[in-house]
């Protein structure tokens, strides 16, 4: 038996039990009529004397007097209003069911056909104006305690206590670490599992990028108002350049399936990749975060993301370091574009005075040294990619071990409010070593080893060596302390756009580094369509808005 026939059967059970508990209360408090008169003896008669012998033809049959409780025959007059009918003894012989309350007396079942004939004789006594008794007052039903009966009911069938209207929705809670990828369920990015019959996704002619893959079965009951699939799974789409979503219904699962070509740039935007050097760096594609759907509402938040990431950090610390390489050669990319660039000439300005000339001139000569080391190891980095060796950790030391040991220098000038003379400040620091006078290639490297780790994570979080994982996991926690995403009636913030009675929220992404989507004014993504299509299952009109 499944859990809902179980409900089902606690429900009519519960059902009856208060529907004889009401009944019993009624008929407690229902007055009771007067015991009947007692039936006539029958009259002997003679051998072959007639039933009606004893009436005359034309004259009025004679009435034999009846005795009647004045109670009674009160109320079957409708003239008892100032006398109430007194109740029967609870051990009397009980009523016929549902006998009527109008001016015809209740009999018992002992009362026979002649008694009742007698009744319908006697006069009406009473006016015709006559107000009738009032009925027996009947208990009131208790609405509050029906309600709970079938809010327990509704709990037992679906496991759970009903969520609330004002929070009906489900979070979509990254995975961290991701669990087994063989039994992995609903996830964000990567590769959709389509069946083998099932074609990619063409919108307006493209193929679509793959957004995310939901299990249906895993979704609320009350979401969306009950409406949409409850099975299979959910699969979402949008056209690369204008960012027009669909969505399928599968039925059933099939093997991973690669996309026919790199993300399209309507929605795709990682995180901290807005300059052109580092664009061309960036892994083209989302990477595939497995995701829990909870029906809990949204947490505090944890530590700020921004705190985790230190103002002052050396990427020579073993948790900045490449772990295989793609990241080392997109090291060594950004090396070449920001260190190999900038100028070692060492012109000084016109009006610079000797001491700052002087400075000008010795960071010079030690930056061109710095450079020309910086471009050996580069050379390195790239002869032993090409060689097909097998990476190892100690590769990615022993490289940025050789970085952190080359010093690179700046030169500042400040104007002395005292003396008017320029004050000449010099600072010299590791090349691995964020500098607090501007950031010369460490920031956007780690911004960089960033996007390539979340993939590398994603795939096998054992890729990442243990330094790396303690860095990353907690900054990923913070990121997503209330979840990547959401399934809900009305989107978390207002949407131009949005109607609350003919629209609900399919799917919604805020703007988070973990996934590199976001919309093109910087807002969340939210993907909604009508009611009336999601109940019958059309997916073919649904918008992709941003929320303000």
């Amino acid at each position: 038996m499944s859990d809902l026939d179980r409900a089902a059967l606690i429900l009519a059970g519960l059902t009856a039990v208060f529907l004889f508990l009401l009944f019993a209360a009624w008929r407690a408090r229902r007055p009771r009529p007067e015991p009947a008169a007692p039936r006539l003896p029958k009259i002997a008669r003679e051998p072959g004397e007639s039933r009606f012998s004893g009436f005359a033809r034309k004259k009025e049959p004679a009435v034999e007097p009846v005795e009647i409780a004045p109670s009674r025959l009160a109320r079957v007059s409708r003239a008892a209003v100032e006398r109430p009918i007194e109740p029967m003894p609870f051990d009397d012989p009980d009523p016929i069911a549902g006998q009527s309350t109008e001016a015809e007396p209740e009999s018992a079942d002992a009362e026979s056909a002649d008694d009742i004939a007698d009744l319908h004789r006697l006069p009406d006594l009473a006016p015709s104006s006559q107000a009738e008794d009032p009925l027996p007052e009947t208990p009131a039903i208790d609405e509050a305690a029906l309600d709970a009966l079938a809010a327990e009911v509704e709990r037992q069938a679906h496991g759970a206590d009903p969520v609330p209207a004002a929070t009906r929705g489900v979070r979509l809670m990254p995975q961290i670490p991701p669990r087994d990828a063989i039994l992995r369920k609903s996830w964000m990015g990567g590769r959709p599992r389509l069946p083998a019959m099932t074609s990619w996704p063409v919108i307006d002619g493209r193929e679509g990028d793959f957004i995310a893959q939901i299990a249906c079965a895993d979704l609320p009951p009350m979401v969306w108002d009950g409406l949409g699939p409850r099975t299979g799974w959910l699969a979402f789409f949008t056209h690369p350049d204008s960012g027009a979503a669909t969505a399928l219904h599968l039925t059933e699962d099939g093997a991973p399936r690669d996309p026919p070509r790199a993300v399209g740039p309507a929605y795709f935007h990682p995180y901290g990749m807005e300059d052109a050097d580092m664009a061309a760096l960036v892994v083209r594609a989302l990477p595939e975060w497995p995701v829990d759907l909870s029906a809990e509402a949204a947490g505090p938040h944890g530590p700020d993301a921004a705190a985790l990431l230190a103002a002052d950090y050396d990427i020579a610390d073993p948790a900045f370091h490449p772990f295989d390489w793609p990241s080392m050669l997109a090291m060594a990319a950004m090396l070449e574009s920001r260190i190999l660039a900038l100028p070692t000439d060492g012109v000084p300005p016109a009006d610079a005075n000797d001491e700052l000339a002087q400075a000008i001139e010795d960071a010079a000569e030690a930056n061109r040294d710095a450079a020309e080391r910086t471009a050996e190891i580069v050379a390195i980095i790239r002869e032993s990619a090409a060689a097909d060796a097998g990476f190892l950790p100690s590769d990615a030391t022993a490289v940025m071990a050789a970085l952190h040991a080359i010093r690179w220098t700046q030169v500042a000038a400040h104007p002395d409010p005292e003396s008017g003379e320029d004050a000449v400040e010099t600072l010299t620091l590791p090349l691995t070593r964020r500098r607090p006078d501007g950031d010369l290639w460490v920031d956007a490297y780690r911004a960089l080893l960033f996007d390539q780790v979340r993939h590398a994570y994603c795939a096998n979080p054992d890729r990442l060596s243990a330094p790396a994982r303690g860095f990353f996991e907690p900054l990923w926690q913070a990121m997503a302390a209330n979840g990547i995403g959401m399934m809900a009636d009305r989107p978390s913030r207002p949407v131009a756009g949005f109607d609350e009675e003919r629209d609900t929220v399919l799917l919604e992404l805020p703007p988070t580094g973990m996934l590199g989507l976001t919309h093109a004014n910087g807002a969340a993504l939210v993907f909604t369509i009508r009611k009336a299509d999601l109940a019958v299952g059309d997916f073919s009109r649904m918008r992709v808005l941003g929320n303000n």
